[in-house]
């Protein structure tokens, strides 16, 4: 499991609790947590495609 799977489904579980949270400053706290998840995830996997990027990048110029 990569880290950005595993922020998304700690949005996922935010998303989930905020659903059943009857109070609303606490619902909003778990929605506003979900979406600092889902900007970490992104970031992942942004840091990830840079890194296959790189390392194609390596191997082509290994290649060469």
């Amino acid at each position: 499991m990569s880290a950005a799977d595993f922020y998304h489904q700690q949005a996922a579980a935010e998303r989930i609790a905020a659903q059943k949270e009857n109070l609303p400053q606490r619902r909003q706290q778990h929605e506003r947590s979900a979406e600092r998840w889902d900007e970490m995830a992104r970031s992942a996997e942004e840091t990830e495609r840079r890194t296959a990027v790189n390392e194609a990048s390596r191997q082509a110029r290994a290649v060469s």
